[in-house]
């Protein structure tokens, strides 16, 4: 009974883990936003990532790009207007700007990322007893779970928005996401969390 109730405990954890990983999400951790700024909502948006390696800046600019479009918002992904072996430089993003007329530029780029180890002690689950005899089968039963570590990682990035007219920045919010599984999922959960804030503090629409 002891050993069936201890299957179902690792069973219902590792259920949990699944869980956690498949829910990744992204939480501000600093925003800022212009006061004065009093344009807005902007509705032609050149997205930027800024990575080191082009397969993940071209799927982080897509996807946002596809979100944007979700909330009535229009926008461009910076490698879709760039010549193929360009990089979003000033000097690119700037001519992008003045043949298109964009009205704002949104960046992303990595700010950091973190590991930690978290030790988790030995746990003994305690079954109660009775009476002198009753001890014999309770320490049968004992069940003890070695400790272990949990290594925890945390993506931290930044996203600024620029007015294209002024050339001045109106929006930044600084985000981690804890533990992402797969970069799609980081992705996803970075920019479900930018969108939510463009769209409460009226710099897009939304639908």
């Amino acid at each position: 009974m002891r050993k069936m109730w201890l299957i179902q405990k690792r069973v219902f954890f590792l259920f949990l883990m699944v869980m956690i990983g498949a829910c990744t999400t992204t939480k501000p951790t600093m925003e800022w936003r212009d006061q004065n700024y009093q344009g807005g909502p902007f509705d032609n948006i050149l997205v930027v990532g800024v990575a080191n390696q082009e397969t993940v800046r071209r799927s982080f600019e897509n996807t946002f790009v596809e979100r944007l479009k979700e909330e009535n918002a229009a926008a461009t992904a910076s490698f879709a207007v760039m010549p193929s072996d360009a990089k979003p430089t000033e000097e690119n993003i700037r001519s992008i700007i003045a043949d298109i007329k964009f009205d704002s530029v949104l960046f992303t780029h990595l700010v950091g990322v973190e590991e930690e180890d978290v030790y988790h002690p030995p746990s003994y689950n305690m079954h109660p007893y009775r009476g002198m005899y009753g001890y014999h089968g309770y320490v049968r039963g004992y069940v003890y779970e070695p400790g272990y570590y949990t290594r925890y990682k945390t993506v931290r990035l930044e996203t600024i928005l620029y007015d294209t007219q002024t050339e001045e920045i109106v929006w930044s919010m600084q985000s981690e996401t804890m533990n992402p599984n797969s970069e799609k999922a980081l992705i996803d959960a970075k920019i479900k969390a930018v969108i939510q804030r463009l769209k409460t503090q009226g710099l897009i629409a939304g639908k």
